[in-house]
């Protein structure tokens, strides 16, 4: 008997300290977790896109708990999405910045999925059993890519000094007009060799060629990789010069691949205001250009005081009636006289004034009509009124779409100034303003997205 006290007198003390330390450290894994902090957690995905016919992970990390003491359970997927497999596992989570940064011990899940079809998924929360406790965290939608391996590269052309669609497959210009196109190329890690066909009686030249080496990230968008001057020499019908590019796709299979073709309406060159006599266009190219290539957009180019009077213009355009002032003309007069191609006529204020008013007086009496019960008279004033709605909605949406006239320069794919150039907007070009952040401006123009200094766009109020 004296042995068992003994020995519970020498084991008592080691078993407290034991108690107390399992006491300490339980907390930081056993402490309930909140559901407003569950609540805020979503699967995130792993990679930065997401591609077909391969397997794509997914991970939370919460805080707290330990991956025993978490069962989770795979509902319902969308089609054409499969679950792969799942993993627990114990980590450090960060939290705070600074001085406040700090970690706890937590578990990340993380689960495997694989996608058959490109296209926009919104996959079904993952049920979770958290000691005892019953929850659900979802996922963010997700967009799906075609695998790259599966991929062959894609060419395009775009137009730096005419306003033409990439969707028209045909084009007006003028003898001995110079017409400015940069080939771009998508799904392609890198480009080996570009060449071309000149047609006759014509001049072309490389103004510009980029860089262009093995990428190891994937990306939807076109890339540019060289720039070209055109000059057709004769009137009648022409097409664009053919352009072969050698590019190697992700999959390390080399592709040659053919330029769509473009069909030229090439008119006789006419007189143009206050433009000097030119000699031969065969002169141009025998001409050193300049190694900088902004400088060789086009011939003719938009002054200061060409961009000051068509902001005017267009002003007095936007608070006149339409069609009832000379603004209109004179604006497509400078424009033809710079090179630009004539935009469309701009919204009037004035003239959505009068519709909002005439919408108005038809809801008015549409009412009263209903009131005295005049059904078959209230409903033709409610039909036009309808129209008349609807003809304002879309009236307003182009009339308050914030517009400028661009000074001439490149865009920037994102808003800094040591960011590579893209596609060059010729002065005095109509744009849409997308939105604005500090000194930059993301701009449309044509089908063309990017960045410019807010300084070089001047505002159609």
């Amino acid at each position: 008997m004296e042995k068992y006290a003994e020995r519970f007198r020498t084991d008592f003390p080691r078993l407290l300290i034991f108690v107390l330390l399992v006491a300490y450290a339980f907390p930081v894994f056993a402490k309930p977790v909140s559901w407003n902090y569950l609540w805020s957690l979503r699967f995130r995905q792993s990679q930065e896109t997401l591609f077909t016919e391969t397997d794509n992970s997914f991970y939370v990390e919460i805080e707290g708990v330990t991956p025993d003491s978490i069962q989770l359970a795979v509902n319902s997927l969308p089609h054409n999405v499969s679950f792969v497999s799942s993993k627990k596992e114990t980590v450090m989570i960060k939290s705070g910045n600074g001085q406040n940064e700090k970690y706890s011990a937590g578990t990340r899940i993380t689960i495997w999925m694989k996608f058959l079809k490109t296209g926009f998924y919104k996959i079904s929360p993952i049920d979770l059993v958290i000691n005892g406790s019953f929850y659900q965290i979802p996922f963010n939608p997700v967009e799906v890519f075609e695998n790259p391996k599966f991929i062959n590269p894609q060419v395009s052309v775009s137009f730096n000094n005419l306003n033409i669609s990439s969707k028209r497959k045909t084009a007006e210009a003028y003898e001995g007009q110079h017409i400015v196109f940069t080939v771009n190329v998508k799904y392609a890690n890198s480009v080996k060799n570009v060449s071309w066909n000149i047609p006759e009686d014509s001049v072309f030249k490389k103004l510009r060629e980029f860089n262009s080496s093995d990428e190891d990230f994937f990306s939807t968008e076109f890339k540019p990789i060289a720039v070209f001057d055109w000059q057709p020499l004769k009137s009648g019908n022409w097409n664009l010069p053919e352009i072969f590019v050698t590019a190697v796709s992700y999959n390390g299979t080399i592709n040659d691949i053919k330029c769509p073709p473009i069909s030229f309406k090439v008119h006789e060159k006419k007189s143009v205001v206050n433009e000097p006599k030119q000699e031969s266009p065969f002169a141009y190219a025998f001409i050193e250009q300049p190694s900088s290539y902004d400088k060789n957009v086009s011939r003719l180019e938009a002054k200061n005081y060409d961009i000051l009077n068509l902001i005017e213009l267009h002003k007095k355009e936007r608070h006149s009636i339409p069609f009832f002032n000379s603004a209109f003309k004179k604006r497509r007069q400078i424009e033809l006289s710079v090179g630009l191609s004539p935009s469309g006529v701009e919204p009037s204020v004035v003239f959505f004034t009068i519709m909002f008013c005439a919408v108005f007086i038809l809801l008015a009496v549409s009412v009263l009509l209903f009131i005295f019960k005049r059904k078959k008279t209230c409903a033709i004033f409610v039909s036009m009124f309808v129209t008349f709605a609807v003809f304002l909605s879309i009236y307003g949406y182009h009339l308050f779409t914030s517009r400028g006239i661009y000074a001439g320069g490149t865009m920037s794919p994102i808003p800094e100034k040591t960011a590579p150039t893209g596609v060059t907007i010729q002065a005095g070009s109509v744009v849409s303003i997308i939105r604005t952040a500090g000194g930059w401006m993301y701009i449309r123009h044509n089908d063309t997205y990017g960045w410019v200094s807010a300084e070089n766009v001047y505002i159609i109020k």
